[in-house]
């Protein structure tokens, strides 16, 4: 009987110590943000000269999750985040583990974008943006979201190839601006 003690203090030693322990996550990275620079009460226009027309998109909600830290010993073993946007016609989901992007979708009206191409000094409008993404979209009204780094939404092409061009700048958040968005922590 003292040995099947000694047997069972061993492996609770051995192995108790590393059945739960708490995994402390990396920082929230807010670079994933600056392709979405969006906060409530934001307004994204896009002008098509062609149509004569105004598409007009309300951010009602932005919400930004981020996993502090986890317990080995629970189901929830990972440094996962989520961002969560949404607006009038307009739903932005993305997924993050270990603070990389694990999965996004952009939905707008009825077009549904999730994978993208990135270029360096894309023109677009007669502007050069520094960086841009360019989702392409296989069914819906719009076939193209353009999307340049601390911007947000530049342009739109529908599947009239009519260009849908930003009529008004979502304002470059300076570092000295507070910022309106709050990231929840959570610890799992």
């Amino acid at each position: 009987m003292k040995k099947y003690l000694n047997l069972l203090i061993a492996v609770g030693i051995v192995f108790g110590p590393t059945s739960c322990q708490e995994i402390t996550c990396p920082e929230f990275n807010e670079e994933i943000l600056t392709w979405i620079p969006y906060q409530e009460d934001d307004k994204i226009e896009l002008y098509s000269q062609l149509k004569d027309s105004t598409i007009i998109v309300l951010i009602n909600s932005v919400v930004v999750t981020h996993t502090t830290s986890y317990n080995t010993g629970k189901d929830c073993g990972h440094c996962d985040d989520d961002i969560h946007i949404s607006g009038s016609n307009f739903y932005v989901e993305i997924y993050l583990k270990d603070g990389k992007t694990r999965s996004q979708n952009i939905r707008l009206g009825d077009s549904h974008f999730s994978a993208y191409s990135e270029s360096k000094k894309f023109l677009f409008d007669n502007k050069e943006y520094e960086v841009a993404r360019t989702f392409d979209s296989s069914s819906g009204m719009f076939k193209k979201l353009i999307m340049a780094k601390d911007i947000g939404i530049i342009g739109l092409i529908d599947i009239h190839d009519n260009t849908w061009i930003l009529k008004t700048d979502i304002k470059n958040r300076k570092s000295s601006e507070p910022r309106r968005i709050t990231i929840n922590n959570r610890s799992c």
